[in-house]
């Protein structure tokens, strides 16, 4: 059994909130029972938000089992066997304000690799060109390790063996190029069938254009249906030297490349196609499940 200690990970504002709610409550509590004064309880929920700040991160832990992984958050474990865990993602993202870069963790719960990532284990900064600084503890490349031994792709290989190399642990094994589409492919008529309108989705979708910055399920069906929009859109002009045809492989590309798998050519259009199907597929049932309950 192993364990790998995610401390290095927990962005110390976002625990914050956790302390402050912590701290009110206490407060609340001593005041209204009369234990305390004012300015007593203000004290004693100040000392409570700095100590939950402190403590919080180091209550977060990966361990690893020949069954699965237990993820510890807060000192609550939640299991997951390793049936279900697909790989590591690596999210890369700018802060606004400050114009940092950083890396967002997450398991990877489901296939194809970019309709749901699961729980987040933490954030790192990174350099202006998305690469290790040089400084990440030994605690990342055990990580990276972890899923090197077990065979489980990570987003971003060259990034962790840069990490890996550092540390003097050896790189992750490499895996053979993920090319799609797999399976049986539906012919446009089949995939399309039932959509809507191509009109009324380009106006759903201008609606969900912030979804860039969304979490990656939502984000992944924005550009899944972006896609899928603009292959109908250039089915319907028949011209394959065209816009219309140029827009539909570019915003299939957007798809592929967010997915992590390769397609040549038009195959990335099938495997739009593809996947499309198979997201109307799942939200009816998942429509039909809401209504049952």
């Amino acid at each position: 059994m192993r364990t790998v200690r995610l401390a290095f990970m927990r962005q110390w504002g976002g625990n914050i909130g956790i302390g402050l709610a912590l701290a009110v409550v206490a407060m609340l509590a001593l005041v209204g029972s009369g234990a305390t004064g004012p300015g007593e309880a203000t004290l004693i929920g100040a000392l409570i938000a700095v100590a939950v700040a402190v403590a919080v991160p180091h209550t977060c832990w990966l361990r690893e089992d020949e069954q699965g992984l237990t993820l510890v958050r807060l000192l609550v474990p939640r299991r997951y066997a390793w049936s279900e865990i697909r790989g590591l993602a690596m999210e890369f993202g700018e802060e606004v304000e400050t114009s940092g870069h950083h890396v967002t963790l997450r398991l990877r719960l489901a296939d194809p690799p970019g309709r749901f990532w699961g729980p987040r284990l933490g954030r790192i900064d990174v350099t202006e060109d998305d690469l290790p600084r040089g400084t990440e503890p030994r605690a990342l490349a055990e990580l990276f390790a972890l899923f090197g031994r077990r065979g489980l792709p990570v987003d971003r290989p060259e990034f962790a063996n840069e990490v890996l190399h550092v540390r003097g642990l050896p790189p992750l094994p490499s895996r053979p190029v993920r090319t799609v589409p797999a399976g049986t492919v539906p012919t446009a008529a089949q995939a399309y069938a039932d959509a809507p309108g191509v009109e009324e989705e380009e106006k759903d979708l201008a609606a969900r254009r912030s979804t860039a910055k969304s979490p990656p399920r939502k984000r992944r069906e924005y550009l899944l249906r972006t896609a899928a929009r603009a292959d109908r859109l250039a089915l319907a002009d028949g011209d394959e030297d065209t816009g219309q045809a140029v827009g539909a492989r570019i915003a299939a590309g957007n798809l592929t490349e967010h997915d992590g798998v390769t397609a040549d050519g038009d195959d990335a259009r099938a495997y739009v196609r593809q996947q499309y199907l198979d997201w109307r597929r799942t939200s009816a049932r998942v429509r039909r499940g809401e209504r049952s309950r």
